[in-house]
């Protein structure tokens, strides 16, 4: 994205419709007889848009309203729901589009578009898109109906050029025949853009106007054959269909009492965006997102209808629709902050209880979380680790038990976590939700602990099992990357299978476009117990093997200590590097002053501290990790 972007490129980028929905209040009777209405934001890929959004994730919309009092109600909708408007145009000379529907439970919704002679989001140009974000978006979301018109057309055509089919672009086939001159004009338009998506939706209807098949499994075949790597077949009663080339998955639907069947389907889509972009399967995908658009069906309206994800997974997991959330995003998140501005969502004795009462409470916090921005290109930050305990490091200088105690580890990463210009956090699975429940990684970077199995003093050391995140897990929990030890001893063959271990896991996160943070060192033992060779030519070597993981490093970060030389070190690689805070002595000034001296070379972009600061000298948590926020 370009420099004036402060906010991390879009995990979702939608493209396509807005408006206004005017809503009947009273179902059953025909609009000449309504007498209320509610007013609602709507589109369809608004919609999907305001549904991944509730599901955790950072998006955009390219569209465009009209200079008057509905253009300015939708963008306002947009914030309160977390979209970023910034790709919405204004087009002065038209209206913002109103549409009314009729509620006939459970299956006739009769809509009626108000978009003459045309809607502002198909004034949409190609210089309105902007290709940087287009790029570098997660995913792409586009629709039919925004190929129904020019310049709208060229506009999805310059996106999708841009894009070049990478991660996950989206077509929902979305046709509207109100839209559109006949089948033979929409199908001509959508057949010359499936080449340039890897995922197509779409019910049997339009399906059928896409590719000339309506049986489900023809249409999924007929869709394969243009080129989409996932063809996904709305069958309505009969659930779900989804194909890829050699796997079939068919979801049945989730029954719910029918209110309005009208966003439906734009909740199924925003929580097919977020199965996706969490790495899910496709069955665990499908299932999900045919929950999303039960809860959205058994509701009155669309994009207040998009439910969270603890409301999903309790659908799920009782059959039955929570009650309606009826705050805005920001306020459903259950944190309170105290006095001094630290998180109090939960206390610690609330963590305990809500492992006892309500496990997948504790999941649902985690990915109900705001999500970090992204770093900013050429801004530094700062990690805090605390990954030790898994390995049964639990040693602090003096100390052989310092990190045993959980509640004073919580405690002093909370203060940590809570202090100004901390980014983020690195754990395992266990402290990463217990530090969410209790507010603690709210807008945080969290990177996973992957390799935990290598127990500090054990004979099989070297043999550093993924006994933590995988990068299925990784991705399934909302984080921003992984991390891997990477201790190679010539002498030791388990050296080989941490090896190549950690280039599968380099590929999966990779495939995620997920950070794959790798910690290498050239080790050895010495009366037995695994010593890291620091020079700086064994700190070389490691970099270099680190360097070459895995079939990609386009997605590849480098954790390093500080040495001797780190000029010369770093010449070893290109990567991203942050630097590892490493064993607590008694000289903090020394260890701040090397610190400080790394983040002065170019591929340095941070630090990743663990004991260092949460058990400082004298014990000042807040103090230490502030004095290491001053070096950034």
């Amino acid at each position: 994205m370009t420099v004036r972007d402060e906010a991390r490129a879009p995990d979702v980028l939608a493209i396509g419709r807005i408006g206004v929905d005017v809503y009947p209040l009273q179902s059953g009777v025909g609009l000449e007889d309504v007498e209320s209405f509610g007013k609602y934001l709507g589109g369809s890929p608004t919609n999907v848009a305001v549904a991944a959004a509730r599901l955790g994730h950072a998006v955009a919309v390219v569209t465009g309203v009209g200079e008057d009092p509905f253009g300015r109600y939708a963008r306002r909708e947009l914030g309160r729901f977390g979209v970023d408007d910034r790709y919405v145009v204004v087009v002065p000379e038209l209206h913002t589009p109103v549409t009314f529907c009729e509620i006939f439970p459970p299956d006739d919704f009769p809509l009626w578009f108000y978009r003459s002679p045309s809607a502002p989001d198909l004034r949409i140009t190609p210089d309105d898109v902007d290709v940087d974000a287009v790029r570098s978006a997660r995913l792409l979301w586009l629709t039919g109906t925004g190929l129904s018109e020019e310049p709208s057309r060229s506009a999805h055509h310059a996106a999708l050029a841009a894009r070049g089919r990478s991660g996950h672009t989206v077509l929902d086939l979305d046709y509207r025949p109100m839209f559109w001159a006949d089948v033979e004009a929409a199908r001509e338009q959508l057949r010359a853009v499936l080449p340039h998506v890897t995922i197509a939706v779409g019910n049997r209807e339009e399906c059928f106007v896409a590719v000339g098949e309506e049986d489900p499994d023809r249409a999924a075949d007929a869709l394969l054959a243009t080129g989409v790597q996932i063809a996904v077949v709305k069958q309505g009663p009969l659930g779900v269909l989804a194909k890829t080339r050699d796997e079939r998955v068919v979801v049945p639907p989730v029954v719910v009492d029918v209110v309005n069947g009208l966003g439906a389907g734009d909740g199924f889509g925003g929580s097919l965006c977020h199965g996706l972009l969490q790495g899910w399967s496709l069955e665990r995908t499908l299932r999900f997102a045919n929950a999303a658009g039960a809860i959205v069906a058994a509701r009155l309206e669309c994009s207040t209808a998009m439910p969270t994800p603890p409301e999903v997974e309790h659908l799920l997991a009782t059959g039955e629709v929570p009650a309606q959330e009826t705050r805005a995003p920001a306020e459903v998140r259950e944190r309170a902050a105290g006095p001094s501005g630290a998180p109090t969502a939960l206390t610690v004795d609330d963590v305990v209880e809500l492992r006892l009462r309500d496990p997948r409470a504790l999941r649902a916090r985690l990915l109900a979380r705001p999500r970090h921005p992204g770093p900013v290109p050429g801004e530094r930050f700062l990690v805090i680790a605390a990954d030790h305990p898994a390995r049964g490091a639990v040693a602090v200088g003096d100390d052989p038990m310092a990190m045993a105690d959980r509640r004073d580890l919580l405690r002093r990463t909370a203060v940590a976590l809570g202090r100004p210009g901390v980014g983020g956090f690195l754990g395992t699975a266990d402290l990463v939700e217990e530090l969410a429940a209790l507010g603690a990684l709210d807008g945080k970077l969290v990177y996973g602990s992957m390799n935990r199995g290598g127990l500090a003093g054990s004979a099989f050391e070297l043999d550093d099992r993924f006994t933590g995140y995988d990068a299925r897990g990784v991705a399934e929990a909302g984080l921003d990357g992984g991390k891997m030890l990477l201790r190679i001893d010539p002498q030791d063959p388990a050296s080989v299978v941490t090896l190549e271990a950690c280039a599968r896991a380099v590929d999966e996160l990779a495939d995620r476009g997920l950070v794959a943070m790798v910690e290498p060192f050239v080790s050895r033992r010495v009366d037995g117990r695994v010593r890291n060779d620091l020079t700086p030519d064994a700190v070389m070597r490691s970099i270099a093997i680190a360097s070459g993981l895995g079939r990609t490093s386009a997605y590849t970060w480098l954790k390093l200590p500080v040495v001797a030389d780190m000029e010369r070190v770093l010449s070893a690689s290109t990567l991203p590097a942050l630097i590892l805070g490493g064993d607590v002595t008694g000289d903090q000034d020394a260890a701040m002053a090397g610190w400080a001296k790394a983040l002065q070379l170019p591929t340095v972009r941070g630090l990743v501290i663990g004991r260092s600061l949460l058990y400082p000298p004298g014990g000042d948590v807040a103090a230490a990790v502030d004095e290491a926020v001053t070096l950034l």
